[in-house]
């Protein structure tokens, strides 16, 4: 009796001691096709799940709702419509299941339909995204701001993929340009690079490199990393998608008041901005997702959801032509108002 009590005794020690090395930071990503629902989570209230969709898909009728979603919607199809990949690159995403409410409200968004719908039992919203093609097999390891490479010096060649959650704060930790040494807030060099925003967070591949004899420092996006010598090793971005939608292009210095008049004429242009922390919220705000072009950028910018008057951030703006009405809304705390006819326009470009 002794020896079985002995024998359970171990067996139970080596399944606590098993699930203790289990990494609970690391997230598996769910290979997914573009009819993939979340019908088979919809009780897992507050649970996320990351999920990885192939370039090429085929947007579905099966959606319903804005931001939130019912959980029988095509994860893919809503994650186009919530402008977080797109059907020609795929990408990958994350949800959290919700609770059922008793309506959705549908909308078009980036060519893509959804429904409205009354009272249905589950839903789910969308945390982060990125176009990135991460391998689907592969971990996301969930990082915080503060998270460097150092553990995995001297692994050059190998490949780790992280997460970093919106809300981020910029560290000084950054040394290099393209290639940084290991000691930097990958995070922070991954906004430095344009690959992810601190008010979105995102997803991130990086593959160690061998040390340099010396970093060059830059200020890009909004970042500025500093000049090194030699350091003992180092790490670049595999991937990720730029946040700017030319990475070749100047970012300009915008203040929460910069408005695009100086651009109304040049219908189809892009611009980017970067707006500093600490704004202040105008009352010049009219239209919803299409923007008069005498708002304040930065401000339609925080009701879009894209940064925020707290830590600023950077936008892509496309001039449009004018329209004969805009509606306002409330969204993100930034009340914006109805407006008839304008002689030009201009729309958030999301990555």
């Amino acid at each position: 009796m002794k020896k079985l009590i002995n024998i359970i005794m171990g067996v139970l020690m080596c399944l606590l001691l098993g699930a203790a090395s289990t990494p609970v930071n690391a997230q598996t990503v769910i290979q997914g096709t573009w009819a993939t629902q979340a019908n088979d989570y919809k009780g897992n209230i507050g649970q996320q799940y990351t999920f990885y969709f192939p370039p090429g898909g085929t947007i579905s009728s099966r959606l319903w709702g804005t931001d939130l979603y019912t959980f029988d919607c095509s994860i893919a199809s809503a994650a186009v419509h919530a402008g977080l990949i797109t059907t020609q690159k795929g990408g990958t995403v994350t949800i959290e299941i919700r609770a059922g409410q008793s309506s959705y409200k549908g909308s078009t968004r980036y060519g893509v339909t959804s429904n409205d719908w009354g009272s249905f039992d589950g839903s789910f919203v969308f945390v982060s995204g990125n176009t990135g093609p991460i391998t689907p097999t592969s971990t996301i390891i969930n990082g915080t701001w503060g998270t460097q490479a150092d553990d995995y010096n001297g692994q050059s060649g190998q490949r780790f993929t992280f997460y970093f959650p919106p809300g981020g704060t910029i560290s000084n930790r950054v040394w290099g340009t393209d290639l940084y040494t290991t000691d930097c807030s990958i995070a922070s060099a991954a906004v430095h690079a344009g690959l992810i925003t601190p008010q979105r967070g995102g997803t991130v591949t990086i593959e160690i490199r061998v040390g340099q004899s010396s970093y060059k420092g830059s200020t890009r996006n909004g970042v500025t990393s500093k000049d090194w010598g030699a350091f003992a090793s180092s790490f670049v971005f595999v991937a990720g998608e730029p946040v700017t939608t030319n990475p070749n292009s100047t970012v300009i210095n915008g203040t929460w008041a910069t408005q695009a008049n100086d651009y109304k004429g040049n219908i189809g242009q892009r611009y980017t901005f970067y707006f500093p922390a600490g704004g202040t919220i105008s009352e010049r705000v009219w239209g919803t997702d299409m923007y008069t072009y005498d708002c304040s950028i930065a401000s339609a910018a925080v009701h879009a959801g894209l940064i925020s008057a707290r830590n600023g951030g950077t936008v892509t703006i496309e001039i449009k032509p004018g329209q004969s009405s805009y509606t306002g809304s409330t969204r993100n705390g930034v009340t914006s108002k109805d407006w008839g006819p304008f002689e030009a326009s201009f729309i958030f470009i999301r990555q």
